[in-house]
């Protein structure tokens, strides 16, 4: 690997971060609302949400080579 693709490495790790930390946060509210949620239409919405967002940090955790966070996101 060239000093170029490690540096683009770095700032797309950077940047996985940043998202990772958001989608890490969207995940635990969205599970933790829905151990409450009474409302069958609310804890469907909740699901499409926890489902989208672990989606979201696999493709992104594969952008960056992080195997284990893949893995575990499907």
């Amino acid at each position: 690997m060239d000093a170029k693709d490690t540096e683009f490495l770095k700032r797309l790790t950077a940047t996985f971060r940043v998202e990772a930390t958001e989608h890490i946060r969207v995940l635990s509210s969205g599970l933790m609302e829905l151990e409450t949620a009474p409302e069958s239409k609310r804890r469907a919405e909740l699901i499409e949400t926890v489902f989208r967002e672990a989606h979201s940090l696999k493709g992104a955790a594969r952008s960056v080579n992080l195997r284990d966070i893949e893995s575990i996101c499907q």
